[in-house]
């Protein structure tokens, strides 16, 4: 029984049953770190896993999308009022008198609408290949939260300029 695989690798000099395992902080975020690498970097990986497609894309380009309408959103914040009286004449000089102004605001607005389109895609693609059944009913519920709330900010985005 010693003389046994299993017990050679659970009872090997340095395993924890043998000297003991001190539970202190920096073990406790070695064990966390050593984890979250395991995640990243399993040691097997299945072979349909790494199978490449044309729509693996779409969380990180939404994820891009939403980088990219922070940053500008923030520019935009600070020459725009979202009022009834200042909105359009902010809107007219963020286009003739900010450096750029024109192109961030345009880079937002497209950025807006490839969001949206880019979520829509993402979402049908993880129904259309099951991928909410179990384990990932979570994910799947955090994705419908997040598409909610893509449409609602959407909505907002699209009332603020008062270009009617």
């Amino acid at each position: 029984m010693q003389d046994s695989q299993f017990w050679t690798s659970v009872f090997r000099p340095g395993s924890i049953f043998r000297k003991g395992y001190t539970d202190s902080p920096r073990n406790r975020s070695y064990v966390i770190m050593n984890s979250v690498l395991y995640h990243l970097h399993p040691v097997k990986v299945k072979r349909h896993a790494v199978k490449v497609s044309y729509t693996l894309c779409l969380g990180g380009l939404s994820f891009f999308l939403f980088i990219l309408l922070t940053i500008t959103g923030i520019f935009l914040m600070f020459f725009y009022r979202p009022t009834a009286a200042a909105a359009w004449s902010d809107i007219e000089s963020l286009h003739t008198q900010v450096s750029f102004g024109l192109l961030v605001r345009n880079m937002h607005r497209w950025g807006a609408h490839l969001m949206v389109i880019s979520v829509f895609l993402h979402m049908a693609r993880v129904f259309y290949h099951g991928a909410y059944k179990a384990p990932r009913e979570f994910n799947w519920v955090v994705g419908v939260m997040l598409l909610k709330l893509t449409l609602l900010l959407s909505f907002t985005g699209y009332l603020l300029p008062w270009d009617q």
